[in-house]
């Protein structure tokens, strides 16, 4: 099922009463989120009201151009602290009626089979934040009131934050096989568990999301917050081995900053090759006169005075 929203059957009516009216602002009361998955066959324009409620969220764009009324919702985990992590499939929007002043419901919006997972919100990490651009078309005399909260990442923070991290994302299966003992964590957590991902290093930053639906056995088995990147893969611990295979989405961060390179296809951040105007990575070519040492030090291979001297059976001038 694709990613699709519509206008509901409530929204339509809304509209329609702007339009005729033609006397009071268009106004979004709120937006929300949540987990809740409509069956293929469902019209969206039938639902009003989400499957299963998550959070608020808020809308971050609204531009009003011509008969077009563009609009971003926008979920960011650092605004609700307290929300558990969750599997963001659906989202809502509603409107005040402006006949008798109540709020109804104006659109529904599904992700379909591209759930996100939305990671609790950790001071440690940056901010998640999901933003979802609408497009409606509407009268050339609605005038459009949307509220957001100030302080909220932007779509221009979010894109220069994804540059920075260049993530990478994995749905991954910890099994019940390949638990071993752990002298990690000094018997915190005695059991742990490597999983292989092609790509891995260990210079890499892991964020890993259990899925709601496992979250009951991962709690049983006492599984730690932590996961640690290994070279080809992650190592995870728990004080005893689930009762079952655990489903859970990975991020792997190349880490800005960290000087990971990787190569085609890897998740990690990419150094791009220096030119006269851009800063970036260079490699010394075998024979070129350069040379680096351990410590990445570039230096010019070049001759002493005294091997000079020597070539041309010259006295030095030391």
């Amino acid at each position: 099922m694709e990613y699709s929203y519509k206008l509901t059957t409530h929204g339509r009516a809304v509209m329609a009463a702007y339009m005729a009216l033609g006397t009071k602002p268009f106004h979004i009361t709120r937006t929300a989120f949540g987990t809740g998955m409509v069956d293929k066959e469902t019209n969206l324009a039938d639902v009003h009201e989400l499957l299963e409620f998550v959070s608020d969220g808020a809308v971050s764009e609204r531009r009003h151009e011509n008969d077009r009324l563009y609009l971003t919702l926008q979920y960011a985990n650092i605004d609700h602290k307290d929300v558990p992590t969750f599997l963001l499939s659906e989202f809502i929007a509603f409107v005040e009626d402006p006949e008798t002043g109540e709020e109804t419901d104006f659109l529904y919006g599904t992700l379909g089979d591209y759930r996100q997972p939305v990671p609790a919100y950790n001071p440690a990490l940056p901010p998640s934040v999901f933003n979802f651009p609408l497009t409606l078309i509407l009268s050339d005399e609605l005038q459009v009131v949307v509220s957001a909260p100030s302080g909220l990442a932007t779509w221009e923070d979010l894109a220069r934050m994804s540059r920075q991290l260049a993530g990478q994302c994995y749905d991954i299966t910890i099994p019940i096989e390949g638990w071993e003992a752990d002298e990690d964590t000094g018997g915190a957590y005695p059991l742990k568990c490597d999983i292989e991902i092609d790509n891995v290093t260990e210079r890499m930053i892991p964020m890993l999301t259990i899925w709601p639906e496992c979250m009951e056995a991962a709690v049983a088995c006492r599984m730690s917050s932590a996961v640690r990147t290994i070279q080809g893969g992650i190592r995870v611990y728990a004080k005893t081995v689930p009762a079952g295979a655990l489903q859970g989405s990975l991020t792997l961060f190349g880490g800005a900053g960290l000087g990971e390179i990787s190569g085609e296809g890897g998740g990690a951040y990419a150094l791009p090759v220096a030119t006269a105007t851009r800063l970036g990575g260079v490699r010394v070519k075998e024979g070129s006169g350069l040379v680096v040492d351990d410590s990445g030090n570039l230096a010019i291979d070049a001759a002493t005075a005294q091997e000079i001297a020597d070539v041309f059976n010259a006295p030095t001038n030391e």
